[in-house]
């Protein structure tokens, strides 16, 4: 038994001492090169501070945890700027343009393929950027045949596809593409219309830390956006575009009570209307009966415990 345990123990060491001298190895090369610039600066300018950036970095040649850190706060960094990073200019605004379908349908005959081949890695932030009058379907359909929809919400990031399958589970770990991927796609309840005939359809999102998908519906939650927003959400799909205006907004423990997709009765449909509206953290001032269409827009709240969730009502334009 102890013939065993010496050789796990030699074993983990090698390993150990391995992985240090593989680090020396890098960590000499590395720093070198910071050694022979400030060097070469110090020649020219004769300044201490260079002197002292050349002693620095001929010392830390020999130091592998440096090297480490300079690594790992380059990844940090490269972190940060992939998942934390928001350009302002992602935010929509639904202006009258959107929401005026004679335009709408006579600019979607352009062509988008371009805006769908750049080079942009996040596709949160590729189909972001288009155009929501300009969205072809056709060329969505060849990504991903599952696609139904395309919703944009004003004054937040959200402006994306909208895709829909036999279940609600797949799209939570699986990208637009259907590839595998943790921030998952927005897509629709699988029992849902895809034509936006149900009481009610509802929308599902992440909360991502960077803004994408369900991110930036915390703006919908602020005293400025309440204020300065239309309220308003596109809907667009290869045969209509309805426009729907928010009538509440709030923060709540998981449940499935509002996630009722149709009743039978007006009686109780005009029940859940009134108790989604008195949720709201914001009075929107806007009337709701059991002749409304509505849709739900539903993520997860920053701490992941309980679920942000939005509710808007078809209106005529």
């Amino acid at each position: 038994m102890s013939f065993i345990k010496n050789v796990f123990k030699n074993f983990f060491e090698s390993i150990q001492v391995g992985f240090y001298y593989i680090c020396l190895v890098f960590s000499k090369g590395f720093f070198f090169y910071f050694y022979v610039i400030s060097l070469f600066f110090e020649k020219i300018f004769h300044l201490s501070a260079f002197t002292k950036m050349k002693n620095y970095f001929k010392k830390e040649q020999a130091n592998p945890v440096a090297f480490l850190m300079i690594v790992f706060f380059f990844y940090v960094g490269v972190f940060l700027h992939s998942y934390f990073y928001v350009d302002k200019s992602d935010i929509k605004y639904v202006d009258k343009e959107i929401i005026q379908e004679d335009v709408v349908q006579e600019k979607s005959i352009a062509s988008d393929k371009e805006t769908y081949n750049d080079n942009e890695v996040n596709l949160f932030r590729k189909y972001g950027k288009m155009d929501i009058n300009q969205v072809d379907f056709s060329g969505l359909k060849q990504t991903n045949d599952e696609v139904k929809a395309w919703i944009m919400v004003d004054g937040t990031n959200v402006n994306y596809p909208v895709v829909q399958t036999d279940d609600n589970d797949f799209y939570l770990n699986h990208d637009i593409k259907k590839n595998p991927k943790a921030s998952g796609w927005v897509f629709m309840d699988y029992r849902n219309s895809a034509d936006l005939i149900d009481n009610n359809t509802i929308f599902y999102g992440h909360n991502l830390l960077n803004k994408t998908a369900f991110g930036s519906l915390s703006n919908a939650f602020t005293d400025k956006w309440f204020k300065n927003s239309n309220h308003y959400i596109v809907v667009r799909t290869e045969k209509v575009r309805y426009v729907y205006q928010v009538f509440s907004c709030y923060y709540i423990n998981p449940e499935i009570y509002y996630l009722q997709t149709n009743f039978y009765r007006d009686s109780d449909y005009q029940e859940f209307l009134n108790i989604l509206k008195s949720r709201s953290n914001y009075d929107f001032g806007l009337e709701v009966t059991s002749d409304d269409k509505i849709i739900t827009l539903s993520t997860c709240t920053d701490d992941n415990k309980g679920r942000k969730v939005i509710h808007a009502k078809r209106i005529d334009i």
